[in-house]
């Protein structure tokens, strides 16, 4: 089952071309609306009579307007780096849906002997649970995430010393949500197998959440390595978890013999 490692390089190229078109089209996008406001505002200058006298508000607008590319050309970098890292994970199981299923179907056969055939239909299904799937946990992960960001703010604004002790909690508390996440996607692939619906998944990884955070913690790890942690997640991450959680899944139980 070798062959299914080569999905997530091909998924992350696609995300990485992908990234850098967006890069590209926003930083074209803003520059021209820049220059647009630069010459209304040159424009608008020379119409009065005080345009001879500038102050130092003048002179500040002056000097972004010649350091605006360097500026957009930073902002748009950091922006789509910050949206790749935050995204990168669910589009990962989008794509990867349909291999992480496959990949523990094979992995049920190699168990349990019991032999599943490939169908059209099941591919598109596989999809649309990937997709459905990802996003339900995006929107759980994001307003577990918003409450912890509120509750950081607050301890900042009403009780600055209480959030010496409480950042690092706070912190560590968001990354283990965050693998928490991921073990329920990669889960969710195995579970789909065993015949259980996108709801009882959910349900039952809760049940399981030891085995969850345990598999997802081995993402979340990779992520945070810098610059490189998407590209290695994507080949480290997905197929080996999945493989990990199905095997734990669908292995027959220990017969202890006297």
């Amino acid at each position: 089952m070798r062959h299914f490692h080569a999905a997530g390089p091909v998924v992350i190229l696609g995300l990485a071309a992908a990234a850098a078109m967006l890069s590209r089209w926003l930083t074209r996008t803003l520059q021209t609306a820049l220059d647009f406001s630069l010459e209304k505002a040159s424009w608008h200058e020379n119409a009065t009579p005080e345009s001879a006298t500038q102050n130092l508000w003048d002179k500040a607008l002056e000097w972004s307007g010649s350091q605006a590319d360097l500026l957009i050309e930073w902002g748009v970098f950091l922006l789509v780096l910050w949206i790749k890292v935050k995204t990168i994970k669910y589009l990962l199981i989008t794509l990867m849906a349909p291999f992480m299923s496959a990949l523990a179907s094979a992995v049920r056969s190699k168990e349990t002997g019991q032999k599943s055939t490939f169908r059209w239909s099941s591919l598109l299904r596989d999809i649309w649970r990937g997709l459905r799937i990802s996003l339900v946990l995006l929107l759980m992960e994001l307003g577990l995430g918003l409450l912890l960001w509120v509750s950081g703010l607050a301890l900042t604004l009403f009780a600055s010393p209480v959030m010496v002790v409480a950042g690092p909690l706070l912190l560590m508390a968001s990354w283990t949500i965050g693998a928490y996440f991921f073990g329920a996607a990669v889960y969710d692939a195995v579970y789909e197998q065993g015949g259980l619906t996108w709801k009882s998944s959910i349900q039952t990884g809760w049940k399981q959440r030891g085995h969850l955070l345990g598999v997802g913690a081995v993402f979340s790890l990779i992520m945070a390595v810098p610059w490189a942690g998407p590209y290695l997640a994507a080949i480290l991450g997905p197929i080996p978890c999945t493989t990990a959680a199905a095997r734990l899944y669908f292995r027959p139980p220990a017969i202890d013999t006297p």
